[in-house]
């Protein structure tokens, strides 16, 4: 490594560590100070910083996977700016040195944060994923979140509810759409709550609905099959439930029924794939597009990299806040078209699914091998 890559890599990471601790630093304070009641209360039962480990580590994870590959391209901006500004640039392609090979160590860098990046997201953010879902006023499962309806693959019934309590695992005004193939006769159930219990030596895995108002006598209610095993149990046909009650046998997830797909933009990407081979009941294709766009991530982000640094180097003026405004430009153009394909492949818009992650690819990374041409002059 020469002297000039060490200058323009301690340039370039000074200018990345700068951006990336002021972007947290702001996040942290503002979160903190608008959370600052529950978390003195956590604070209560450990110390405080104990508390920020636990609570804000994974937050500056995940904000480091969302925030890094723009960060490189900033400060590769300001980087290359303060070059230019100091005619320093100017002197270096006068001792005979292109500008790619003068730009070598900061797309070196940028290409070394990316693949962070990936590892962040892959090994690091999903042994956390149960802490970011979580806020401080359920921090410790105390808290109460609304109930958004749930769906069982295996069997298609559908469980909606008011508020999920996640410490009890509880759901109030509980109620079980079953669908018409597994039962004509009891086509929902409804109740005051239900609530999710392991298995035990008489049942399997499931939920018990205490309080049933809908059927109106469960015990004049015949339990319901399901590939010849009993799904729902009546009280008719297992003394164990009071006259009040059913049971369904079902798996249920509580950090799934209360976060939902928050839960699920932490999951690695092994278990998406795995996710994509289970039965499904609905039409669009978000999770195969999402599964498409998470592998093609890294080389859409190299692409925004190597789209603007040539862009910023060619650009004569040195005027440091008119490079930052064509470089935001870049990530805006980027990242507005990622969007806009995602959102029509999701609505099978754009198909097949693959389509709607490769398009944004198919569009930059010509202008991106485009773009470097420029530097080896």
């Amino acid at each position: 490594m020469t002297i000039l890559d060490r200058y323009l890599l301690m340039l370039f990471l000074r200018t990345f560590l700068v951006c990336f601790l002021s972007f947290t630093g702001l996040y942290i304070v503002i979160h903190l100070f608008s959370n600052l009641d529950e978390l003195s209360a956590l604070s209560t039962e450990s110390s405080w910083g104990e508390l920020m480990v636990d609570f804000y580590g994974p937050r500056v994870a995940e904000m480091f996977g969302k925030t890094a590959p723009v960060l490189a391209l900033v400060a590769g901006i300001f980087s290359i700016s303060m070059l230019q500004r100091n005619r320093e640039l100017t002197a270096i392609e006068a001792g005979g040195i292109t500008k790619l090979r003068a730009l070598r160590s900061i797309i070196f860098a940028g290409l070394v944060i990316v693949a962070l990046t990936v590892a962040n997201r892959e090994l690091l953010i999903p042994q956390f994923k149960d802490r970011l879902v979580r806020t401080p006023q359920n921090w410790h499962d105390r808290g109460k979140v609304p109930m958004n309806p749930r769906e069982d693959l295996r069997t298609g019934i559908k469980f909606r509810g008011k508020e999920f309590f996640v410490g009890q695992k509880k759901i109030t005004e509980a109620n079980a759409q079953l669908p018409l193939a597994i039962s004509t006769s009891v086509p929902r159930i409804v109740a005051h709550c239900a609530t999710l219990v392991p298995a035990s030596d008489v049942h399997p895995e499931g939920v018990l609905f205490e309080g049933v108002t809908i059927p109106p006598v469960m015990t004049n209610t015949d339990s319901i099959l399901f590939e010849q095993q009993p799904l729902v149990y009546s009280p008719k046909d297992f003394p164990w439930l009071a006259a009040d009650q059913c049971f369904i046998a079902v798996k249920m997830d509580a950090d799934q029924i209360a976060f939902g797909k928050k839960m699920a933009q932490y999951r690695p990407t092994s278990e998406m794939i795995a996710a994509l081979k289970l039965p499904k009941r609905k039409f669009g294709q978000s999770a195969e597009v999402s599964v498409h766009a998470r592998l093609l991530r890294p080389v859409l982000d190299i692409a925004l990299l190597l789209l603007g640094l040539p862009m910023i180097v060619s650009n004569s003026e040195r005027n440091i806040f008119v490079s930052a405004g064509l470089g935001f430009l870049i990530v805006g153009s980027v990242f507005l078209v990622d969007a806009a394909c995602q959102g029509l492949g999701a609505y099978r818009l754009l198909e097949p699914a693959a389509l709607a992650a490769w398009l944004p690819l198919i569009i930059f990374v010509p202008l991106a091998v485009l773009s470097m041409r420029k530097l080896k002059a």
